[in-house]
């Protein structure tokens, strides 16, 4: 097909370009027009254990919202995928190729996924998501039920025990959790203080095919995979080159990377998550405007370039043992950086450990202070409610992004949603582990206040000058006083937003750093 629309280009009548709507921004033209989408669905070309590969067809102009579609085989045991991220978990490494040229590529994906999460909002993370994606984030205060008692001797013996003249009201409440869509207090007459909160079905890759008569199936957008595909579409009937979209997958031994177990339900070395190649589909969206219309634009834009952000990732292993101030050169020599993120996973995290295994950004440990009786525990216990720091800067170009290091835990969060124009949806415990907001009650036997807390501390600097950096590259400067002991060391992943630009032109792919 594109020889023929070459073909046609070259006989087509001249048209300005001033007259033609720009066919692969995302967004309203400023006409109306005629538009049909073919939606094919691709097998993958190949599948196996670590790697899967999509091939598209020369045709159409490709959706960017386009999916791609994974499932299980039935698990040796009932496990379940990491909330904040949902089918991401199985993806190490994402690639966009066309021909031999790399347009996109994001590595450890599943943790930059942990990062981009954050800024989804809580109403699709409660209608949409969990359905689409398998993630959740949305928060939902966890109150009393009517009549129930908050002392000494809460919970009480039975729902709606109130034989002592009453108890408080149904508006009292126990903190923050997840809303998963299930009651808190599930097993009707009595319950007791270590009451679990079951995951809601859509998350369960359930084990017993007598309950669950078909397995569930998730599905992640290309623009998610592929930054490239937030701003721009790829007009495929204008390129000769073969377009590949290659997924690295994460290994399916229970190392903590697919999904993760309830209490109770151990993961062992015989226990594999595998993808069912059969449930492994992409629905490919191919849009068509009317023929002379897409004929003019090729005709007109014979030498397109497309500007966007590409990522780059450096990572270091990191012992929390040392407190002293140390330097990261995360690279960036010679390119254009215009934003930079990072976090410290937790690698002692397992599908054994923790629902969100290792996708987080650990805050500083609590240490010092104690706060007594917090309205969201029962009395007589003690919390924690101060941390230790976290100082960072960067430097680059010679000079230092802040006069001062910066060590503030609010001013961190500022930089965030300086940095990336959004605010989080995360509360204060989740992110630096201050306040008292999380729920006492657990998840599956995990304790919100344990694995949630301190989870989400990732930070970013916005670049805002506009340079091209040095060969000395951009320098990670932080202190850690300290995180929490861990058996393993943390690794620092920091990712940095590069400017990349890709030409077309004759039907041919090329792409380059700015």
């Amino acid at each position: 097909m594109p020889d023929q629309v070459s073909d046609v280009v070259k006989t087509a009548p001249s048209v300005s370009p001033s007259q033609i709507p720009d066919l692969l921004k995302i967004g309203s033209i400023p006409t109306n027009v005629q538009m049909s989408v073919d939606t094919d669905v691709l097998d993958s070309v190949v599948h196996n254990a670590t790697y899967i590969r999509f091939v598209l067809q020369n045709k159409g102009i490709l959706h960017s919202h386009s999916k791609i579609q994974l499932g299980f085989k039935d698990p040796t045991k009932a496990v379940y995928l990491p909330p904040n991220i949902g089918i991401a978990s199985v993806i190490q490494r994402a690639t966009l190729r066309v021909g031999n040229q790399t347009l996109s590529e994001v590595d450890d994906f599943s943790h930059f996924q942990a990062y981009k999460s954050q800024f989804m909002s809580s109403e699709a993370l409660r209608e949409r998501l969990p359905y689409l994606t398998g993630q959740l984030g949305s928060k939902k205060v966890v109150l009393n039920l009517e009549g129930d008692a908050f002392s000494s001797a809460e919970p009480p013996t039975a729902l709606g025990d109130d034989d002592k003249g009453g108890g408080t009201s149904s508006d009292q409440s126990r903190g923050l959790a997840w809303d998963t869509g299930r009651n808190f207090f599930a097993k009707p007459g009595a319950y007791t203080s270590d009451d679990e909160q079951d995951m809601p079905p859509m998350m369960g890759l359930y084990v017993d095919d007598a309950t669950w008569t078909t397995r569930p199936t998730w599905q992640i957008a290309l623009s998610d995979l592929f930054p490239f595909l937030k701003t721009n579409q790829l007009p495929l009937y204008m390129m000769k080159e073969q377009i590949q979209l290659e997924l690295q997958l994460h290994p399916e031994a229970f190392t903590g990377l697919r999904a993760w177990a309830g209490k109770g339900v151990t993961l062992a070395g015989a226990d594999k998550i595998e993808l069912d190649s059969t449930q492994t589909k992409m629905f490919a969206d191919y849009q068509y405007y009317p023929q002379e219309m897409m004929i003019a634009y090729a005709q007109a834009n014979q030498n397109l370039q497309f500007s966007y952000v590409d990522y780059r990732l450096s990572k270091l292993s990191f012992d929390e043992a040392n407190t002293s101030q140390q330097i990261r050169n995360l690279g960036g020599a010679g390119r254009i950086i215009t934003k930079v993120f990072w976090g410290f996973s937790d690698e002692d995290a397992t599908a054994n450990t923790s629902p969100l295994m290792k996708y987080v950004a650990t805050a500083p440990k609590r240490s010092t202070g104690i706060e007594t009786s917090p309205p969201i525990t029962p009395s007589g216990v003690t919390r924690l409610y101060q941390n230790d720091t976290a100082t960072y800067n960067v430097k680059y170009n010679n000079q230092f992004l802040f006069p001062i290091d910066v060590d503030n835990n609010a001013r961190h969060f500022h930089n965030l949603v300086q940095a990336e124009g959004l605010t989080p949806y995360s509360t204060r415990e989740e992110f630096s582990r201050e306040g008292v907001s999380l729920t006492t009650k657990r998840l599956e036997g995990y304790d919100y206040q344990s694995f949630l807390g301190g989870s989400a501390f990732w930070c970013a600097m916005r670049l805002n000058k506009g340079e091209r950096v040095n060969s000395r590259g951009v320098e990670l400067y932080f202190t850690l006083n300290a995180l929490p002991t861990k058996t393993n060391n943390y690794v620092l992943r920091a990712y940095l937003e590069t400017i990349k630009f890709t030409t077309l032109k004759g039907g041919f792919v090329q792409s380059f750093l700015a």
